[in-house]
């Protein structure tokens, strides 16, 4: 029965990764087909050299808990047998296969690797998965190279993982090992291409850099613009205060005016 139910779960949660979020974001916040513009490919990476930080931030959050939620479910479901790390990991694994081959498009799907972060980040170790997902992306603000920032997370993440199930060897702990080597090698097989590139030379840099230092600019221009305007609207209410002084004198002096033509015509 166990087998039975693990089967359905490998089935569904492989369904949840055919949701594409960079798909989707790009339609709706774009207006635009992410797999026709920049590499093609319907991955975060892509979302940041196309559209920017915003949509790249909002794909990596979708995509993450596309993974760490059906991983979570699944390995509480099974916990009570004793299973939690196989089936967390085995549920995270069809997550993202459902995302690298998607049966809905084709089997044309991104590289997985923002659903490892998320799995890895919502894992039991899930404080190596932060620690190595913020020197993921100062590696990627130093060096620049998409991929190369990808495997290494992964390959870390893995390799802790693999030393913590070999001490503590939970129940077919030995399963959950083969999948997370398995997982590796696919981020390894999917990201062939730019490995190639790169030796060669020609991979193309994501401009991580440059799109951060866009994004600070572009607030403080609106933050100058922002003073600017309230220095403005200071200036004209000074400027319409001394206006109504003004006015306000020049209406006493025509009273103090009219008050002493009255007394002047009472006198006579």
């Amino acid at each position: 029965m166990t087998g039975l139910w693990f089967c359905l779960m490998i089935v569904v949660c492989y369904f949840v990764g055919n949701i594409n979020f960079a798909r989707a974001i790009a339609r709706v916040w774009k207006h635009d087909d992410i797999t026709k513009r920049g590499s093609g490919n319907p991955g975060a990476m892509n979302v940041l050299r196309v559209y920017g930080i915003g949509p790249f931030i909002a794909t990596v959050l979708c995509e993450g808990l596309k993974a760490a939620v059906p991983a979570i479910s699944c390995g509480y479901i099974f916990a009570s047998q004793g299973l939690f790390e196989v089936a967390f990991f085995t549920a995270g694994f069809s997550v993202i296969l459902g995302h690298n081959f998607p049966v809905v498009f084709k089997f044309k799907g991104g590289k997985g690797i923002m659903c490892i972060i998320g799995m890895f980040c919502f894992s039991p170790l899930w404080y190596l998965g932060l620690i190595f997902a913020f020197l993921y992306l100062v590696f990627l603000y130093f060096v620049d190279y998409a991929f190369l920032a990808s495997l290494i997370y992964v390959f870390l993440l893995t390799l802790a993982w693999i030393i913590y199930l070999c001490i503590l060897q939970p129940y077919l702990w030995w399963v959950a090992m083969i999948i997370l080597i398995v997982n590796f090698l696919l981020a390894i097989f999917m990201h062939r291409s730019n490995i190639a590139r790169f030796v060669k030379g020609t991979e193309n840099h994501t401009g991580f850099k440059e799109k951060l230092k866009k994004l600070f600019a572009k607030k403080q221009k609106v933050e100058a613009e922002s003073q600017t305007t309230e220095k403005e609207i200071v200036i004209e209410d000074e400027n319409l205060s001394a206006q109504s002084d003004h006015v306000d004198g020049e209406k006493q002096e025509n009273n103090i005016d009219s008050t002493e033509k009255q007394n002047n015509d009472e006198k006579n």
